[in-house]
């Protein structure tokens, strides 16, 4: 059976979840690293939210609460997924996370968060990239720096800037602009 590829970003807690999210859907996903949030990391969020639209699913927890609450204040727009305790407890442990759901539970949760299915077209590749200056070069990592920063879209390498001009689906045009 295929995965349903989720046009949202999803926005998780941790690198766990991201694993149990791949065995349910394909999608693209964004880690907060927990409460770590930064100026930087909602501003990308935010970025998002406008280009592809987000889907909040954090743990049903304090802290993965405090997070919704958070984005909800300063991202206007995402969808939330939630998963019950008990969706969300480790059989062995008792703890609490989104790693810890089915498959079946994380389908669920998004769809109940409206989560729109769709594909979209892979554009770039690591040759833009070089075409660009933005690899290969002794300076590129500035200029990467400065178009991730135009683009609020997180300093990155080569190879993430390829990944996320991809999935945050921004125009080439607006790319050559900035360039």
């Amino acid at each position: 059976m295929s995965k349903p590829k989720i046009k949202e970003v999803i926005v998780v807690e941790g690198k766990d979840d991201v694993s149990a999210l791949r065995r349910a859907v394909e999608a693209d996903i964004l880690i907060t690293t927990g409460l770590g949030l930064t100026k930087d990391k909602i501003a990308e969020i935010k970025a998002l939210a406008e280009r592809r639209g987000v889907i909040v699913f954090t743990d049903p927890d304090f802290p993965g609460g405090k997070i919704r609450h958070i984005l909800k204040d300063n991202v206007p727009g995402c969808k939330h997924a939630y998963i019950t305790k008990e969706e969300a407890r480790c059989p062995k442990t008792g703890k609490l996370g989104v790693e810890y759901a089915s498959p079946e539970a994380i389908l669920r949760a998004l769809n109940a968060a409206k989560a729109e299915h769709q594909e979209y077209e892979i554009e770039y590749d690591l040759n833009d990239i070089v075409q660009w200056g933005l690899a290969g070069l002794p300076d590129s990592a500035q200029r990467r720096a400065k178009l991730c920063d135009k683009l609020s879209i997180g300093h990155c390498n080569a190879k993430q800037l390829v990944k996320k001009l991809n999935s945050y689906q921004i125009p080439r045009e607006e790319i050559e602009a900035m360039l």
